[in-house]
């Protein structure tokens, strides 16, 4: 019985530790398989621009073992619409890791093509999925990624800028940036810009990367007001499909600026005059042009005309000539008795004009002084009685040295081209030659101010004078220069001040001429047309230079100015040039007025003298004159000529 008990204890000893045995066997079974981990960088890309890096790793797999997985691209839409794949092989190290890295859609090997293409060529989201093929076939537990495709391109209009104002006849200059999704420029985009009248403008490549760039000219007729800018990019280009930016603002379209130029009066003989007296009749004469160049050559437009107290007198209306380039009045104002004497205006009032685009000007009061004068109450003597009177006084002798005397009277600074024949047509060059004190600086100067009164662009090389000087000679003249000169349309290069020894001039050396000329084509630049260019004096310059370079200067500026259709206009004193040079430079001028001071007994008398006037039929007859303060040089001529009283 004892050993039937034992026999039964050893027997439920050894199934208790063959159990406990068996529970051993299964905690030490082999370990959990390998994982994986896989990513797609950049998270969005454009269509067709550039690839994904799809990385892709293992750890805790077998140590030092060929892999190979295969990895599939669906395109969005699902593997009907586009899918492909590509087998990649590699082994892990001695951890059993690993790491792959391939791209999509440009990778070694090359993707397979399932259905549709292996590109990059729908927007969406496109997944990434990987299996093992080898060492064994696993088609679970493996991670996806995703990454998602776009069309949309990022565009910034860099220039111009946003509710900036851009005026008809400028140009508009563009810039634009076009970047991908990611914020890195686009090289190889078509850009364009939209222009005010709904057209497109192509913008270029330029610098820096994926910036592109162009230029409109704003038309005279296209749209005043908003102008919605719009610049639009695809890329790449050329492609089935492409990425598309757009970006909008608005800018303002302004009119052009209309402004008045060379504006004058004339009488009834078609004669240049700004003197009338009672019974002549005044016409008016101008051109407008546009500030960016060109000329106006449609409508008609009225001048107002103003008595020396500012009242209207009349308003003149205008129409084109094509002939002579201009507009005229057809109907002309006549001087009456009942006139007041004085500075009357012609006048342009502040944006009195306007084209048929809506442009319109000027931007100020445009104005042109006239003169009107009125006999004064005096006896009026019979010519005869001048002659009964003379015979009275001594017979022949007596007549002549009578009307000498009593025979002379003033007239206005237009007789001047009496003897000229007529005023200085450009392209021109005159030479005012005189002695010294006789008056060529008040007439250059008085010739000078006639230009800017009729609107022209003037300069002056002030030689002899500082230009504070200057403006006051003139202002005593009568001739106020200062709205000339803070609207730009008179110059003055103070050459002067270098020669007095003042430090900081502009010209630092008046004798050095290349910079004086440079100085010169500025001007003639800026001036975007016909100049009147006045140099007082020359005889500076011949003092402190060789001759030959003087007369070299001279032709130079001659030529620069004649060949924009301008007028120059120098001044000499006699003695101060060499003979010889001094023939050369008369030979180089256009026109060639001389004055003289004589002196006679106890009083000095001013005369002048044409010598040459190219082109032109001349009197050289010569002629006294006067300079009055506060109207410049006046004309000498006889009451009665003396051609009455000869047999």
């Amino acid at each position: 019985m004892t050993l039937k008990k034992s026999a039964t204890l050893l027997l439920a000893f050894t199934v208790t530790m063959l159990c406990l045995g068996s529970l051993v066997v299964t905690n030490v079974r082999a370990p959990a398989g390998p994982s994986y981990t896989l990513g797609a960088s950049p998270s969005t890309i454009n269509e067709e621009e550039g690839n994904v890096i799809i990385t892709f790793t293992i750890s805790g797999g077998t140590t030092n073992t060929a892999y190979t997985f295969r990895f599939t691209v669906t395109k969005p839409g699902g593997a009907g619409v586009g899918q492909a794949y590509v087998d990649e092989s590699f082994s892990t190290d001695a951890t059993g890791a690993g790491t792959q890295v391939l791209t999509y859609p440009a990778n070694n090997p090359v993707w397979n093509p399932v259905t549709g293409t292996a590109q990059t060529d729908l927007p969406g989201n496109y997944t990434v999925t990987v299996v093992e093929t080898a060492p064994k076939s696993v088609t679970t537990g493996l991670p996806s990624a995703k990454f998602t495709v776009t069309s949309a391109l990022t565009v910034r209009i860099i220039t111009p800028t946003q509710a900036s104002t851009i005026q008809r006849g400028t140009t508009a200059n563009f810039a634009v940036t076009v970047n991908d999704v990611n914020g890195l420029p686009i090289t190889d985009a078509q850009v364009s810009a939209s222009t005010p009248g709904g057209g497109q403008l192509a913008l270029t490549p330029t610098t820096p990367s994926g910036t592109y760039s162009g230029s409109y000219r704003v038309q005279r007729s296209d749209s005043l007001g908003p102008w919605n800018v719009t610049a639009t990019a695809y890329s790449p280009t050329p492609s089935s499909t492409n990425n598309f930016g757009s970006y909008s603002f608005l800018v303002t379209v302004s009119p052009e600026q209309l402004q008045v130029l060379s504006l004058s009066t004339y009488n009834e003989y078609g004669t240049p005059t700004a003197d009338f007296s009672p019974g002549d009749t005044l016409y008016v004469s101008f051109t407008v042009s546009y500030a960016t160049g060109g000329y106006l050559t449609t409508g008609s437009f009225t001048v107002h005309v103003e008595d020396p107290s500012g009242a209207s007198a009349t308003t003149l209306s205008s129409i084109y000539d094509p002939n002579r380039n201009l507009f005229y009045t057809p109907s002309g104002f006549q001087v009456s008795s009942s006139d007041p004497a004085g500075s009357w205006e012609l006048v342009f009032p502040a944006q009195s004009l306007n084209d048929s685009y809506g442009n319109t000007g000027p931007t100020a009061s445009n104005n042109y002084r006239f003169v009107v004068h009125q006999p004064q109450n005096q006896v009026v003597i019979n010519p005869f009685y001048y002659a009964i009177a003379a015979l009275a006084l001594g017979g022949g002798l007596g007549t002549g040295v009578f009307l000498k005397r009593f025979n002379s009277t003033t007239g206005s600074f237009d007789d001047l081209f009496k003897l000229t024949g007529g005023e200085m047509q450009p392209p021109t060059t005159l030479m005012i030659m005189s002695d010294s004190g006789a008056g060529s600086t008040t007439m250059a100067l008085q010739l000078l101010y006639r230009s800017l009164s009729k609107g022209k662009l003037c300069g002056l090389l002030s030689y002899d004078a500082f230009p504070a000087e200057v403006t006051r000679r003139m202002r005593d003249m009568g001739w106020d220069i200062t709205e000339y000169l803070k609207t730009g349309q008179l110059k003055i290069l103070d050459c002067y001040s270098a020669l007095a020894g003042v430090e900081g001039s502009l010209i630092r050396d008046p004798t050095d001429f290349t910079e004086v000329s440079i100085q010169v084509s500025r001007m003639i630049e800026k001036a975007k047309g016909p100049v009147t260019i006045l140099l007082d004096s020359v005889t500076p310059i011949f003092n402190a230079a060789a001759a030959k370079d003087c007369i070299n200067f001279l032709q130079v500026l001659g030529a620069k100015i004649k060949n924009v259709g301008g007028i120059f206009i120098f001044t000499a004193t006699k003695g101060s040039i060499p003979e010889e040079a001094r023939s050369k430079i008369e030979a180089l001028a256009d026109g060639v007025i001389e004055l003289n001071l004589i002196k006679r007994a106890s009083s000095l008398r001013r005369t002048l003298q044409v010598k040459k006037m190219a082109a032109r039929q001349t009197s050289s007859v010569e002629t006294g004159f006067e300079i009055v303060q506060g109207k410049g040089i006046v004309m000498r001529k006889q009451r009665v000529h003396i051609g009455l009283f000869k047999s």
